[in-house]
């Protein structure tokens, strides 16, 4: 058992370490006059680990950070109706059905869905992005229904947000993740209605992009303008970050608030990460102890060692241990693909 406990830390600190070591130093170079948001299931671990060197002293920040809860799917749900969702939700890969769209990727309930759309309407079957203008026509005339099905979720996630600090005026909010269009950040602009900024390991679209009378200004750390397919293993096979910086709950497909103000989230399927959490753990504390001893004294990483270093683990056979390869399954429902496991799909 120590055994596994040494080797799964050992993992933590090689392969997360040096790429976090990078992307914390670039955090406290933007995060001056922001705040620093940690998104997603990814925000869980960027939040534990920038809080611990914010409390030691190893970052200056101006705001501690706060951890979102918050998932595509939930922001596809509470906007969902609005004309602006579709120029997103739609433009990303899916097969299946209206009713299957409407549920993996919006996270309706099936009663839910029936109750806003036709039955004859639910059971066209689409590809993405290709019939995005024709999916665009099906679901504009029942856009009202489709508002009232999720206008608890809308209220919710708007008070949730006010209540993490998001709607402050003087607060630029600095979203925070692995990337990489930076979809999440682009529909907190729309929702939140105010400017904001994002910093990823990657950016497949850098730059200022307009989103109605708001910003929302997008960098990556390790590289920038790269396209998928272009053989760019840090974003081709970013999946394998995504399985271990994830947090110990499921996507959040919905929050509630209830009467004395306590907000209630809801879940999706759990991925063998967050079934073994105690294993992963053992992986992020390697990882937090590596960025630490590395910011204390003052060991610093190229972009191309970060780079060649993933290269080794993304692709070569035995680079990643045994006791880790359990971990390595992810919930793909947003795509209709369900639980994938990178190893298998990597053949690796």
């Amino acid at each position: 058992m120590k055994e596994t406990y040494t080797a799964l830390r050992e993992f933590g600190s090689a392969f997360l370490g040096p790429a976090l070591t990078v992307y914390a130093r670039a955090v406290e170079k933007e995060a001056p006059g922001k705040l620093p948001v940690c998104l997603a299931r990814e925000g869980w671990l960027l939040h534990q680990l920038l809080t611990h060197l914010y409390d030691e002293g190893l970052i200056h920040l101006d705001r501690p950070p706060v951890y979102l809860k918050v998932s595509r799917t939930l922001l596809f749900r509470a906007m969902l109706g609005e004309a602006a969702t579709w120029d997103i939700a739609l433009k990303m890969e899916f097969e299946g059905t209206v009713l299957e769209l409407l549920m993996k990727r919006f996270g309706l309930q099936m009663h839910e869905a029936y109750a806003a759309m036709p039955p004859e309407v639910l059971g066209f079957t689409l590809s993405l992005p290709d019939q995005m203008d024709e999916v665009r026509e099906w679901l504009t005339p029942h856009a009202e229904r489709l508002k009232q099905q999720v206008a608890s979720t809308r209220e919710a996630t708007y008070s949730y947000f006010q209540d993490q600090g998001l709607t402050q005026e003087a607060v630029v909010p600095l979203m925070l993740d692995v990337g990489y269009s930076g979809s999440i950040q682009k529909l907190c602009t729309r929702f939140l209605q105010c400017d904001t900024a994002g910093l990823y390991f990657v950016a497949t679209k850098p730059g200022q992009q307009s989103l109605g009378d708001q910003v929302a200004s997008i960098k990556g750390v390790f590289r920038e303008g790269v396209a998928w397919k272009e053989n760019y293993t840090l974003l081709e096979r970013s999946l394998l970050l995504e399985c271990m910086m994830t947090a110990p709950h499921g996507q959040v497909v919905d929050i509630r608030q209830s009467q004395d103000g306590d907000y209630l989230f809801f879940y999706g399927r759990e991925a063998s990460s967050q079934r073994y959490y105690q294993n992963l753990e053992a992986v992020l504390e390697g990882a937090r102890d590596a960025v630490t001893e590395a910011l204390r004294n003052k060991v610093t990483y190229s972009v191309g060692e970060v780079e060649a270093l993933y290269e080794v683990f993304a692709t070569r056979r035995g680079a990643i241990p045994q006791a880790v390869w359990h971990l390595f399954t992810a919930d793909d429902d947003i795509t209709g693909n369900g639980m994938v496991n990178p190893l298998k799909i990597f053949g690796i």
